[in-house]
């Protein structure tokens, strides 16, 4: 991580979770952080807990990132005032329970919105600040297993009809530079179930889920840490998807048989 102490990164969604673990991580090896969320508070609460001298400094911002707008003016700010990102974490995501049957658009777009199009507006913007300012930087897209497996939770297809899409769009990202003659990174680190309000909130609401204790469950730190590592890797090497899951879970969720049938198939 030595060659990114001093230089800036952009991490959306960091008011919490995921996001707020990937700040720490990153203000503890030195880079200057800009948090990016809309709840002003639990920005303002990690920025003040991040005061030790060697730390990277935090700059918060109140961001809507599914407005372009407002997207954009953030990335001005940063190359203005900061001489450009050198890192964008991509965190920022939503997930409903929605039935393709009867969910409503909303619903839809706000998953869409969020998990797809300010990803790749982030995405863009990061690309053009990069170029503009002449930084190899690392694009990071937090996806999820989800965006390699179907899970077979009810009324959760458009989540994951969306991260697949992330998938996509990581390699799309990755053939476009490659066209460019750029040497921007692109990752996509995908966590199994990770314990954040997302993952509560789909518990909550989850017919075939009675509690978190039914999962193996990351914390938000396992995921922030997988961030690290990926950014660690030298200019000629990329770990273009890290996929990380609790020890005794699988990336594509199976149907349990019985414990009578699973004795009689390992002793045979």
């Amino acid at each position: 991580m030595e060659q990114w102490r001093g230089k800036v990164a952009i991490v959306t969604g960091a008011s919490a979770g995921i996001g707020a673990a990937i700040v720490v991580k990153l203000a503890e090896n030195g880079v200057h952080v800009v948090a990016l969320a809309r709840r002003e508070h639990l920005l303002k609460e990690l920025a003040e807990s991040l005061t030790d001298k060697n730390y990277g400094t935090i700059y918060t911002k109140v961001c809507d990132v599914t407005n372009e707008q407002a997207v954009k003016d953030v990335f001005s700010w940063v190359d203005s005032t900061l001489g450009g990102p050198s890192i964008l974490i991509n965190n920022a995501g939503v997930s409903k329970l929605s039935s393709l049957l009867n969910g409503k658009l909303e619903d839809w777009q706000e998953i869409l919105n969020l998990n797809v199009l300010a990803l790749s507006v982030c995405s863009r913007e990061a690309y053009k600040s990069m170029t503009k300012n002449k930084i190899d930087g690392h694009i990071i897209q937090i996806n999820s297993i989800s965006g390699h497996s179907s899970t077979p939770n009810f009324a959760y297809k458009m989540y994951n009809a969306s991260k697949q899409a992330v998938t996509t769009l990581c390699d799309g990202l990755r053939h476009e530079l490659q066209l460019t003659g750029s040497k921007i990174k692109v990752s996509s680190v995908s966590p199994g179930p990770t314990a954040t309000d997302m993952l509560s909130n789909i518990i909550k609401y989850a017919k075939d889920i009675t509690t978190s204790a039914d999962f193996k469950i990351l914390d938000a730190e396992d995921v922030a840490n997988g961030v690290i590592a990926s950014l660690a890797t030298p200019p000629n090497v990329l770990i273009a998807e890290m996929t990380i899951i609790p020890t005794g879970f699988t990336v594509q969720m199976h149907f349990q048989p019985s414990s009578q049938v699973v004795e009689n198939s390992l002793s045979s």
